[in-house]
Parts: C-alpha cells; structure tokens; sequence
C-alpha cells in the first residue's frame, strides 16, 4: 500500500501544476484494492501454526464461558417445558448432557410453564416501539443537510428491506433466554441488492451459543481483542463459498447447540451431522502479529481464508450487541435464572396436591396378608373385592386433608412470579382502587415499565450501531446509482436513487433516546385527543397520531388536497414552469400547503426561476381567494394577502 501511494504521490505536477491524471484522482478518490485472500499462497508449515494458535484461541473462549452454557441450557429447557432435567454427573465445570430422572408411575410430574407467557410478556414490552433514528449532518452546509437527510431515507429502506423489526424480535428473543444476543452486519458482493444492483447489506441474529470473546470480565464488545464466530454449515456451502471441498467435520456433534442437548430438550435435529462442517470466523483487532486486523476463517482442520486487514472502512466489530440483565460481565442475564427455583417449587407443590387427589379418588386399603388378590384390585366403578372368609374385610387408610398453608404458598409463590416479572395490576389491564385518569394510569404504567429501561436503552444502541454499520457500508460500496422507494412528505412514497456520493460521509446515524421504550397506546390516544380539544393541534394532526387502523384511514382521506400540492410542487420544480390553478382546487387548503413548502430548505435549494414559479401558481390561488371575497362582500384573511401585493383596501359598501 506505501508503494502505491508513492506511485501516486509521484505523478503530481511540478512546479507549474497539477498533472491532470492526479487532478482527477482527487476529484474521485481512488478506492483501496479489495483485501486479497492469503490462505492460498500460505506454506503448509504457516497453516499449520496459524491454525494451531486459532484452535487454542477458540478453545480459550469456549472454556471461559463453561458456567454460561449450562445456565443457558437450563433456561432453554425450562422455557419449552422440560422442566424436570438434570445435569448428567461429570468432570468439574465440564459439560456433560442434560437428561430427565427416572420415576415411578405414581410420581405426578405436572409442568405449570410459567417462564414461556413470562418471556412472551417481556419480548412484546421491550420491541413494542420501534426505535427512532435520525441523521446528524457533518456541518452546516445545505450539501451535509441534504447528504443527512438522504442518509435517514437510505437507512430506513436499508432497514425496511432487510426485515429489521423481525430480526430484532429475533435477537431480543435470545437475549430473554440467555441474557445477552447479537446482531451481525456485513456486505455480501456476491448477493443481489433489492434495487437489482450486486452487492448487499446484510443483517442477521445471532444466538450467544455462536459467539465467544477471551475477556468474561470485559462488558463492551469493541474492548475484546478479538471475536470468533462459530456456526455449523452444509458442506455444499463452503464449496460454494470458498471453493473449498470440505469434509464433514466430526466435531459437529459436540459442537454448538449440540444434538444431545436438543435431545434432551425434546428437539429433535433433521439435519444430517455426516454433511455438516463446524466454522469458525475469527475478527482479530490491530495487534503484534496483524497491524491493521484481520478476519480469519476456518473448518475442518482447513484454512479458508486469511485476510490480514480489516476488511470494512469502520474499524468497529460488525456485531452489535443486547443485554437483558446487567452482570457486570460481557454477557448478560436472563429473567428465567431468578423464575427457575420458584418454577421447580410451583410444579413440585402442584404435583403433590394432584397426588393427594388421586389418593382420595382411589385410597389406600389395609387387609391381612393373604386375605384378598392384590391384582384384582382396580379403579373400576362398582368393583366387588373378593376376600378370604375368616379374614377382615379390607379398609381404605384414613386421609388428612392438605393443610391450608399449601394454598397459602401458591399464593406466595405466584406473588414472587409478578414480582420477578414485572407483572402488576396494572400491567394486567386493571387498576388501583381510585385510580381513573388516564395520565395517572399512564403514569403507573410509565413507573412499572422502567424496569426494562436497561433492555430498550441496549436495544436502540444496537440499532444505533447497526445503523452506522449499514450506512458505513454505502459510504464505501455503492459505487453504482441504485434506486430506492423513501417515505416523502404526507406518508408517500417516492422513488429515488442514491449513490455513495449522496451521503457525502454523513453517516453519524443516532438513536432518539427512549424512543423504544414501551408507552400505552390508551394513554396516547387520550393525550392526544386532550391536546385536540384545547385546540394546540389541528383535527388532521389528531387523527394521524392517533395510531389506531379507523383514524389512519380517515387521515388518509383528509390529505387528497396534501397529496395534490406536493405532486404540484414536484411538478414546477422538475418544470421550472408555473401551473394553472384547476376550478376544484381548494385555494385555501393549496394556500396554506404551498407556503408551508416554501418555508422548507427544499424550496430554498431551488433555482431562483423554478422559486418565482412556484410564487406566481400561488398569487393565482391567493388572486382567486381575494376576487371570490370581494364578489361576497368579505374582508380577506389577513394571512392570506397577495404574494408581494398590499393589503388590499375595504370591499366597496
């Protein structure tokens, strides 16, 4: 790279100018040549010891998060309902297999899952509100202003295309059970773009299970000195990602998510372990043996790829990560670890009283030895027991009923379910006695909802950083015009198309803070109808924030006129000619759109020409308004006078 740059620095001009091939090159900077793949022209002996120190760094990783595995496989079992597995006895702190104990056919094991409506309860709380981003321009200029706002439109259709809402629910999800999930971002040259161009932002979930860091102790994930992520793929996929012939690797079985927990769990795998190959990509931050970073990836004993630079312009992880309960430690943890013990006391107490039933259905007998035939005894309705004469007859042992403390620790223990869940009166739909305004609900509910602050707050930084990713991606991809369909004023949609040019380096994409955070849509929609009575907003902005489906569509019939003016304005601006006025045109409605238009940058960016049409179609609707007053004897609208005329004078008597 220094040689390149010499060669570069070499063809500027001398004293008497620029070279004209150099003047170019800065008006179109030169991209860096693509990092190239140096696992092929690697000796064997450099192989073998780059892929010894990967397998001990793995092997560090995997080992250092041993005690997280086995809380994340019980938490895992306890959500589908396994509730009753063990750990199998093994090696200290090694991981063995998860499996049930056996028990005697009498022995009720009853599962009452509370942790799976827990769960369902938190993941809709915390991804109820989709996050808000925005752009913040570089400077002041009306270039960065424009590159900022072309930004947010590319980033919301870069979202929108890629499913993010789902892939987050995705990752939120194995953040719940585990404590902590990922995000991954990357470009894809090989894939096709949406807007049919080659090259594509992508964006999946990652499970805790497929990513290891070396530092447990160390919270932010751009501080690890380097990532591995693991995942078991088709050996077809290698070949044609790669172009490597891989064999299946053996390890697969005691790999991630390894079959004999799925087993155990009552998940049984479909997939062919003798076709599947363990992955293994490692991202390795600037260091002694690679300066500028590198990203390695391995299976089956086999060196992929080896690129010793970091392969993106933004030196950052391509990981984003979401943590439920903060530990202190990079990975989080889950509610179900605190929901696990009161689950196994719930089940085992529920067990006992459906035992007890079952005995005073069909009690116990006392007879003397040899008097009656065991066997024949049955549930059977109506049964006649046969005994031996000279015998007792056979009597059922008395029965006590449960003491009243057993109902009594159900109570206690559905009381510590609500408190570990956040699950109030309130949160169920009711509310305290005397409490009926809407905001001291919606406060109520505002103070019971804080206790998630920590995961919505983790959430927006992660889409925050996902963000930046996706628009890092654009800054230094998309070399080619590609076109998208953006959100343009009045919820319409319009077609545009963007380069890398059209964001200009402007990729600081923020999160607004707490825009995630969940709200009670009653409580909204009674601020806002509040708001519309004291008349602070207009009845068409009520109805569009009202966020219900009925106000929506009435919204959307309220802005034909909307529709028409921003379709006129596109028009004279593409023009540059003024429109005549039409004999349905409501000039009032048109009056007050097309000035709103002219306050905005948009208008103010134009050509001072296409400016003075857009002047001259509205002193048509304004001269329109003025002569239909005049004809009625009115006096006009003191905001309504004609563009660049006086206030005209009394209509005649």
């Amino acid at each position: 790279m220094t040689d390149i740059m010499s060669a570069l620095q070499g063809m500027q001009g001398g004293p008497e100018g620029v070279d004209p091939m150099a003047a170019m090159m800065q008006q179109q900077p030169m991209q860096p040549p693509p990092p190239q793949n140096k696992a092929k022209s690697m000796s064997e002996e450099e192989k073998k010891k780059l892929l010894s120190k990967l397998d001990k760094m793995f092997s560090t990783c995997r080992t250092a998060r041993t005690q997280f595995e086995r809380q994340w496989y019980m938490n895992m079992a306890f959500y589908f309902g396994r509730q009753y597995v063990t750990w199998a006895p093994g090696a200290a702190g090694a991981l063995t297999r998860l499996y049930e104990p056996a028990a005697p056919k009498w022995r009720v094991r009853l599962v009452v899952n509370k942790i799976r409506p827990a769960i369902r309860f938190e993941l809709t709380k915390v991804t109820k509100e989709e996050p808000e981003i925005y752009v913040i321009p570089a400077s002041t200029t009306d270039e960065d202003v424009a590159a900022a706002r072309a930004g947010e439109q590319i980033a919301e259709y870069e979202m929108r295309e890629l499913g993010f809402k789902k892939l987050m629910r995705r990752t939120v999800f194995w953040t719940l059970i585990c404590g902590s999930g990922f995000l991954k971002s990357y470009y894809d040259e090989n894939d096709m773009d949406p807007s049919g161009v080659l090259g594509k932002i992508c964006v999946e979930p990652v499970s805790p299970f497929h990513l290891m860091v070396p530092l447990i102790q160390e919270e932010e994930i751009e501080n690890q000195p380097y990532i591995i992520h693991a995942m078991t793929k088709p050996t077809d996929w290698i070949e044609h990602r790669y172009g490597e012939s891989i064999q299946a690797d053996s390890t697969v079985g005691t790999g991630i998510l390894e079959q004999q927990f799925l087993s155990a769990l009552g998940i049984n795998s479909q997939v062919n372990k003798n076709e599947q190959v363990y992955v293994k990509e490692a991202w390795i931050k600037p260091c002694k043996d690679f300066p500028q970073g590198a990203l390695v990836t391995w299976a089956g004993g086999a060196l992929l790829s080896v690129f010793e630079e970091w392969p993106y312009d933004n030196l950052n992880y391509p990981f984003a990560k979401v943590d439920h309960l903060p530990t202190g430690r990079f990975y989080g943890e889950s509610t179900i670890t605190d929901l696990i013990p009161l689950q196994r006391e719930l089940n085992r107490t529920r067990s006992q009283i459906v035992e007890a039933k079952n005995k005073m259905a069909k009690p116990q007998l006392l007879a003397p030895k040899g008097s009656i035939d065991v066997n024949k005894i049955t549930s059977e309705p109506g049964l006649v027991i046969l005994y031996t004469p000279g015998f007792n007859p056979p009597t059922p042992l008395p029965l006590t009923s449960l003491p009243a403390y057993i109902a009594e620790e159900l109570q206690r223990i559905q009381q510590d379910f609500d408190e570990q869940t956040a699950a109030t009166e309130v949160t169920r739909g009711g509310t305290p006695p005397g409490v009926e305004a809407a905001s001291a609900i919606a406060y109520l509910q505002e103070e019971n909802d804080s206790r998630f602050a920590h995961t919505v707050a983790s959430i927006e930084e992660a889409t925050e950083k996902i963000g930046k990713q996706v628009l890092g991606y654009v800054g230094q991809y998309w070399d080619v015009s590609r076109q998208i369909q953006v959100l343009g004023e009045n919820a319409t949609y319009e077609a545009q198309e963007y380069t890398k040019a059209s964001i200009n380096g402007n990729t600081n994409l923020r999160v607004e803070a707490g825009s995630a955070a969940p709200r009670s849509r009653a409580a909204k929609q009674a601020f806002i109808t509040e708001l519309g009575k004291l008349g602070w907003i207009t009845p068409d902005k009520a109805l569009r924030y009202m966020d219900m489906v009925e106000t929506g569509k009435l919204y959307e019939e309220a802005q034909v006129d909307a529709r028409q003016v921003q379709r006129e304005n596109a028009k004279m601006s593409e023009s540059g000619m003024p429109l005549p006025i039409n004999e349905w045109d409501n000039d009032q409605e048109h009056d007050s759109y097309h000035t709103s238009y002219m306050k905005t940058q948009d208008f103010e960016n134009l050509d001072p020409q296409i400016q003075q049409a857009h002047v001259q179609h509205l002193q048509l609707h304004r001269q329109r308004m003025q002569t239909q007053m005049q004809t009625l004897g009115t006096q006009p609208a003191e905001n309504a006078p004609g563009l660049g005329q006086e206030q005209p004078a009394e209509p005649p008597q």
